[in-house]
């Protein structure tokens, strides 16, 4: 007996929003195919853009081990196929200078012919979630907005990946025992594109959680993040 034979055929039984009626025992293959795939063929693999802010107008604020996540994230992209050229580190960049940074992408690009766009943000933040520069502080939002197809025309269908690497907080996860469950599930989708399409956010920690790591070994966010980037390649 398999585990989903296991499951009362009530549970396996879902409806739509429609009503109309899907099998839980539906493979990932065959829901997959009710889902456009990106196009993976353009000539560059990526452009990336890094944000390390590791030191900071008032001294009290921290970033140690950034410069380290940087270079291995950076390491990792490469190995991914993506061109030193193509990545993008700025360094203690204030807040309008970053703004600035993804303003002009968006200006001075109008085709770049690329399967995806990455932007990482190694940084400091607060319990509110506003990202530091080196003199000052933004919402996420604000950044993430000068990217937007109406903004940015180039990136208009390209996946765009985010990584933040920030604290947002300092109250401890305790953590709970593990359960491992898999489930899949997928709803009906409009033609029309939402402002904030195509873009995936990863934090490193929760809202009004801390994030971990050190100078010497990077954070555990990115250094994982990068590793995992690596082992697909071996794996592929």
């Amino acid at each position: 007996m398999t585990d989903m034979d296991a499951v009362p055929e009530k549970r396996r039984k879902r409806s739509d929003s429609t009503g109309d009626h899907f099998d839980d025992r539906q493979t990932e293959a065959e829901l997959l195919k009710c889902f456009d795939k990106y196009d993976m063929t353009h000539k560059k693999r990526g452009v990336a853009y890094i944000f390390n802010n590791e030191t900071f107008r008032h001294s009290e604020l921290t970033c140690g081990g950034s410069s380290k996540d940087a270079q291995d994230f950076k390491m990792a992209l490469i190995r991914l196929g993506l061109q030193e050229e193509d990545i993008h580190i700025n360094t203690d960049l204030s807040t309008e200078e970053m703004i600035g940074v993804l303003q002009r992408f968006g200006k001075d690009n109008t085709d770049i012919d690329s399967d995806c766009f990455i932007c990482a943000i190694l940084s400091y933040s607060n319990s509110e979630g506003l990202i530091y520069g080196y003199d000052d502080k933004t919402e996420l939002e604000k950044l993430l907005s000068y990217l937007r197809p109406d903004r940015c025309p180039c990136l208009k269908g390209i996946p765009k990946l985010f990584f933040i690497q920030a604290c947002r907080g300092s109250k401890m996860d305790c953590g709970v025992e593990q359960n491992d469950v898999a489930s899949y599930g997928f709803e009906k989708t409009s033609s029309k594109i939402p402002i904030m399409a195509d873009m995936l956010v990863a934090y490193s920690s929760c809202d009004k959680y801390p994030s971990f790591g050190n100078e010497e070994g990077g954070s555990w966010f990115m250094q994982t993040l990068s590793k995992i980037l690596y082992e697909i390649l071996v794996m592929n």
